[in-house]
């Protein structure tokens, strides 16, 4: 099974880590910090480490509705938001 993007244009089911990073818009090591911390929904096949797309967009849902996206992912606004605190 092939999981990068096929010449027809459809989206890989499963993501790299660093191409989950950069749909989160957040660094590669951070996106690792998150899987380490099992925040971030992943599969773990051998030493290899994918992103299911589904699970990740159920994530971000998820961390949107909950409000804690940008505090979870160390946004800009939420870090100022903490030094106007």
């Amino acid at each position: 099974m092939n999981d990068h993007a096929t010449d027809n244009g459809h989206e890989p089911d499963l993501l790299t880590v660093p191409e989950a990073a950069k749909l989160l818009r957040i660094s590669r090591n951070l996106a690792y910090e998150l899987v380490a911390r099992r925040e971030l929904p992943c599969v773990r096949l051998g030493r290899v480490i994918r992103v299911p797309r589904t699970s990740l967009d159920a994530w971000i849902a998820s961390q949107a509705a909950s409000g804690v996206a940008a505090t979870a992912l160390g946004s800009e606004s939420g870090s100022r938001q903490q030094r106007l605190m």
